[in-house]
């Protein structure tokens, strides 16, 4: 009976500590997050959370940014690699769709960015072939 009551107050004063780490863990993952300031043309700001890309989504973002001619190939430091010419470009892209960031550099993406790109991509695309055929 005695070794219950030990074993059940172990329990009991190890529950807080567990709490305690989940919650820390928490608040690290939150500092971790990285939040811009957007305002898209007539609406009002609102903070965005970018995500942090994945390679094969970087890749994608480079391809479709040199389709658009907004980044250049030699920009490139390496496939999959957020640096600050992709950055650059995709805030240049950005700013054509009347979309500002109060930012300098972007570290991420958001659901929107990847929207107007794909829209952007796929009107100059057609363009493009358009002005072949002619």
């Amino acid at each position: 009976m005695k070794k219950m009551y030990i074993a059940l107050f172990a329990v009991l004063f190890a529950l807080p500590l567990c709490a305690q780490e989940t919650s820390q863990k928490e608040e690290k993952n939150k500092k971790e997050d990285v939040y811009v300031w957007c305002e898209m043309p007539r609406q009002k700001g609102k903070w965005y959370k970018l995500e942090k890309p994945t390679p094969k989504v970087v890749t994608d973002f480079q391809e479709k940014l040199i389709y658009l001619e907004i980044l250049n190939p030699y920009d490139i430091v390496e496939k999959g690699k957020l640096d600050r010419a992709t950055s650059d470009a995709i805030l240049k892209m950005e700013k054509i769709k009347g979309v500002t960031y109060d930012s300098q550099e972007l570290v991420g993406f958001t659901q929107g960015m990847k929207n107007r790109l794909n829209l952007m991509y796929h009107t100059a695309k057609r363009a493009a072939e358009a002005k072949e055929k002619q």
